[in-house]
């Protein structure tokens, strides 16, 4: 009988026992159950836009700093609240999505990793 509730306490105990905090999310490989990675906090965001063009964008309030994978690089000041253009080129937003213009043409969905 007392083998019984000792068993019957350590199981007892053993459901209460906190689990395992999940490992830290690092950015750049995937997170849980094959979700997107997370964005950086801080330093360069990669974009992929709906139109294919590729972009590494960090920026830090005053000012973007765009290089367009295989074209140019610049920076672009900041032209209002989330809005960053040089007057040819232009990006919005910022972290999981953001928006790329060039020239007057319609600006094209990006997506953060």
């Amino acid at each position: 009988m007392r083998v019984k509730l000792a068993l019957a306490a350590l199981m007892l105990l053993a459901a209460c026992a906190t689990p395992a905090p999940p490992p830290p999310l690092i950015p750049g490989e995937p997170g849980p159950n094959g979700t997107p990675p997370p964005i950086p906090l801080n330093g360069p965001i990669a974009y992929r836009c709906a139109d294919g063009t590729q972009l590494m964008v960090e920026a830090n309030g005053r000012q973007a700093r765009v290089a367009i994978i295989g074209g140019p690089s610049m920076v672009l000041p900041n032209a209002g609240e989330g809005y960053y253009s040089n007057g040819r080129y232009g990006f919005r937003g910022g972290g999981a999505a953001g928006q790329w213009e060039v020239g007057r043409a319609a600006p094209v969905n990006c997506t953060g990793s």
